[in-house]
């Protein structure tokens, strides 16, 4: 039940007025009435009444809270301990490690993957806002690394805002050199955040070898199969694990500045354990991949269109001969009529002639003309391409384009209409050339 702070101040003042009148004792002289710390504990009574709700301004007036308080209440809260430097205070908590094995050699040999030598980091921030402008905070900074077959996890808090110093040079002691941080979304809000705050502070960022961002990696993996690409989606039906009730994103920022103001110091618990589930996530889409992606042994398990996706990952980094071996695993039942095989299957033959492979290309688009709906004729239309001009054969050429002709109607429809009209004048137009020869192949022969 959410407490009416201006109705609970005006009660409690008019007990006062009856107190002191009754009493004949002037209001001025009664000791106390003004201790800020009277109305600090009002403000904790009407925000214990919502614990994320924004208090009532009954606190107004009543001074600036001390730092180090608010530090030891935070690090109760959470299991932590409030450290004291020379540029403030911060809270640290160090959290049970997780198991979480994950072979570097393996996930470094996926593309865009850091190599197995460089420390990797986690890194997710809590903030006082969503917006990039210069009155947002990073008030809670989760890190996580790996320790043998373990991750480590440590959160870092700021309680105060006038205590920004000391929580950033906190994350500096813990960024090891040459690490590799991984984030999530982190490339463009989280980390560009962080170097704000630094250079704001007169201070210099933490030097990186690189930043892996697996908001990226995960668009372009498994995007297609999934709601969208927010990280308790990826989490949910990627990985197959579902949170316990948690706070939404949108309630962090009114419930640390809550806590500034008087309030409660439960929902920073809440928050820091939203914050840990995070990071250890980012640990786990790591060793998803790793597992599900890492070599071919394990990759025969991965979705067609997964590994289509990783094929072109790839290819984007001209290492043909494992995007090839992507696609030779992902086409390798055309006739299932599922649209990744197929498609999979396509991109194979055409990186391979792009390669120079002519002949394995033509078995790839012999292995099409099977497919089920429109793709049929695009495997005949590739292999009346490659009659007419690699092997000569106009005849065979002709009646390639008859059986896309008849794909096309057997599988009238079905498909994309653009797609469907695209084949049908492709095809008109071979057969068109393709019939001039033949009448000229024809011609010459009789003469």
């Amino acid at each position: 039940m959410t407490v009416d702070g201006t109705r609970l101040q005006r009660r409690l003042d008019g007990m006062r007025r009856h107190r002191l009148e009754s009493d004949g004792i002037d209001r001025a002289d009664r000791a106390g009435q003004s201790d800020p710390e009277i109305r600090r504990v009002i403000a904790a009574i009407v925000a214990a009444g919502d614990g994320y709700s924004t208090p009532q301004p009954v606190w107004q007036g009543t001074g600036a809270v001390d730092p180090g308080s608010l530090a030891k209440r935070m690090a109760d809260a959470i299991d932590g301990d409030a450290i004291e430097t020379d540029h403030g205070w911060y809270v640290r908590r160090e959290l049970r490690p997780v198991y979480m094995p994950i072979d570097r050699s393996r996930l470094a040999a996926l593309p865009a993957m850091p190599a197995p030598a460089t420390p990797l980091l986690c890194l997710d921030t809590e903030t006082t806002g969503l917006g990039s402008a210069a009155g947002t905070v990073a008030f809670l900074i989760g890190v996580g690394w790996w320790d043998g077959d373990r991750m480590r996890l440590v959160q870092l808090l700021l309680p105060d805002l006038s205590e920004e110093g000391a929580l950033l040079d906190a994350l500096a002691s813990e960024i090891p050199p040459g690490a590799c941080l991984v984030t999530y979304n982190g490339r463009t809000f989280d980390w560009p955040l962080l170097e704000t705050r630094y250079r704001m502070g007169r201070r210099v960022p933490p030097g990186l070898d690189g930043h892996l961002d697996l908001l990226l990696l995960v668009r372009r993996l498994f995007r297609y199969r999934l709601p969208d690409a927010r990280l308790q989606t990826v989490e949910r039906h990627l990985l197959r694990r579902h949170r316990a009730p948690d706070i939404p994103s949108w309630e962090i920022p009114a419930a640390y500045h809550s806590f500034l103001r008087g309030g409660t110091a439960a929902p920073i618990r809440v928050i820091a354990r939203h914050n840990a589930e995070d990071v250890v996530t980012l640990g786990r889409i790591l060793a998803h991949i790793e597992r599900g992606y890492g070599e071919g042994g394990v990759r025969r398990w991965a979705p067609p269109g997964d590994l289509m996706r990783l094929a072109r990952l790839y290819r984007h980094e001209d290492r043909i001969d494992e995007a090839v071996a992507c696609l030779d695993l992902a086409a390798t039942d055309v006739d299932g009529g599922d649209p990744d095989v197929a498609m999979a299957t396509v991109e194979l033959a055409r990186l391979l002639r792009r390669s120079g492979r002519l002949s394995e290309a033509g078995v790839v688009w012999s292995r099409l003309v099977t497919a089920p709906g429109p793709l049929a004729a695009v495997g005949w239309i590739e292999l009346a391409k490659e009659r007419e001009h690699r092997h000569r054969d106009i005849s065979g050429a002709w009646s390639a384009t008859d059986e896309a002709l008849l794909a096309l109607y057997r599988s009238r429809g079905a498909g994309n209409a653009m797609q469907r009209r695209s084949l049908e004048a492709d095809v008109a137009r071979r057969r068109a050339r393709l019939a001039r020869k033949l009448e000229r192949l024809a011609e010459r022969r009789s003469a």
